[in-house]
């Protein structure tokens, strides 16, 4: 064993606070160290990325951490088929440029697999091999070819078990009574994301409503209608109508990723949507309109709030400051010209603020300081610290707690999740 006698349990219990890299370093210091390293429970939310057709050791030393998220470069059969059998418990998938056109069938073998993500697919398999996969709860298909649109949702329809559906290709849309169709058939879903283009065109007021639920008199369009979660990416309006989510009442999370910045507020459907969101808890927009355009209408009920790329103003972040006290968390990824003025008002504008995510770019450390003034603040999460140890961020962070008993966390913005799809992410 190594030089300091110590339990295995202690061991592992340090080596928790190691990233990934501090770990694989430290497993290459001596054989017991490698054995400790790879115990399942360091590597519990671990993602293994896998570019080629690897050996024995690779697969065995997945194997043992339990490996339950993957994502494949380039996919094949043959690596579809070690995953299979080295890792039969796997949970999550992610194929990128799958070109195979046996590699999908290859699914059917994982019985456990409840989340899958496919990008630039253009096997003639994909549909038929959805049928086997009616145990998935989160499914997105984002750049799929040589499937029709009514092909993937006729195989769609028939996983029932579905709560998350991403749909990520705007050259191949979904028309009305196609999309109905799906969700009528979707009982448990609760997020849906679609990827908006020229394709799509001016799309009728009762796109997202459910037939279903208005055959009869007196029901309410979302009566039996459950999405939580809307996402809509690449969007630019006026492709839905101004009463397009009159049949969404009862989303908790709205997500609008415009094409472009937008000037014309005479365009913006955001203000009328936003009117019949009474229990909206999430706002995420990017790019897009300039926030004094609808700051006014954002629903009082919203407690987590992004703005990213967008242009804003103090004086619109003081109008939507009163339209909602009680805001927990807040990310400005701001285009603006001095968000330091921004930043020094937060703490009088959102006093009730736990997380705040923000530049640090032109913004003097002691507009950061005026932070300590947020009583309930937790985690403040610089979005271009550099990585690796900054002398910059632990200043900032020894200064901020010097006051503020330890409870402020200060990091970088944590890294992109490699088993999605980039079509969400603003810049």
């Amino acid at each position: 064993m190594c030089a300091i006698q110590l339990p295995e349990e202690i061991w592992i219990r340090v080596f928790e606070y190691l990233s990934d890299r501090d770990k694989c370093n430290v497993r290459l210091s001596c054989t017991d160290f490698k054995r400790l390293i790879d115990h399942w429970s360091l590597w519990k939310d671990s993602v293994a990325v896998v570019q080629t057709f690897y050996n024995f050791h690779f697969w065995k030393t997945l194997s043992q951490r339990k490996t339950k998220s993957v994502v494949v470069q380039k996919t094949t059969a043959k690596v579809l088929q070690q995953i299979a059998t080295w890792l039969p418990w796997i949970g999550s998938v992610t194929l990128v440029e799958c070109g195979d056109g046996t590699a999908l069938v290859t699914l059917g073998a994982l019985k456990h697999l409840k989340r899958l993500v496919i990008r630039q697919c253009c096997c003639r398999s994909l549909t038929s091999s959805l049928l086997s996969l009616r145990q998935l709860t989160h499914l997105c298909l984002c750049d799929v070819q040589k499937a029709s649109i009514s092909e993937i949702s006729a195989a769609v329809s028939q996983l029932v078990n579905l709560t998350s559906l991403h749909y990520h290709d705007d050259k191949n849309p979904i028309r009305k009574t196609t999309l109905n169709g799906m969700l009528r058939s979707l009982p448990n879903l609760k997020h849906l994301s679609l990827k908006l283009g020229p394709k799509y065109g001016i799309l009728p007021d009762d796109y997202f409503w459910s037939t279903k639920a208005c055959e009869h008199a007196g029901v309410t369009p979302d009566a039996k209608f459950g999405l939580s979660s809307l996402e809509l990416l690449n969007y630019v309006d006026p492709c839905l109508s101004p009463v397009a989510f009159n049949g969404l009442s009862s989303l908790t999370k709205l997500t609008v990723h415009y094409r472009k910045s937008l000037i014309n507020p005479n365009l913006c459907r955001l203000t009328e949507w936003l009117q019949e969101l009474r229990v909206l808890s999430e706002l995420n927009i990017s790019l897009g309109y300039p926030l004094s355009i609808y700051a006014d209408s954002v629903p009082r009920t919203v407690q987590h709030l992004s703005l990213m790329g967008v242009n804003v103003e103090l004086q619109s972040v003081r109008i939507m400051g009163e339209r909602v006290p009680d805001l927990l968390h807040l990310h400005l990824d701001l285009c603006c010209h001095n968000s330091s003025d921004i930043i020094a008002e937060v703490p009088r504008i959102f006093p009730k603020l736990q997380i705040l995510k923000a530049r640090q770019h032109n913004v003097p450390e002691s507009v950061f300081l005026r932070l300590r003034r947020l009583p309930q603040l937790k985690q403040l999460v610089i979005l271009d610290a550099p990585k690796g140890h900054s002398p910059a961020v632990l200043s900032l962070t020894q200064k901020l707690n010097s006051k503020a008993n330890n409870r402020i966390h200060v990091l970088r913005s944590n890294s992109k999740d490699q088993t999605t799809c980039s079509c969400g992410f603003y810049g």
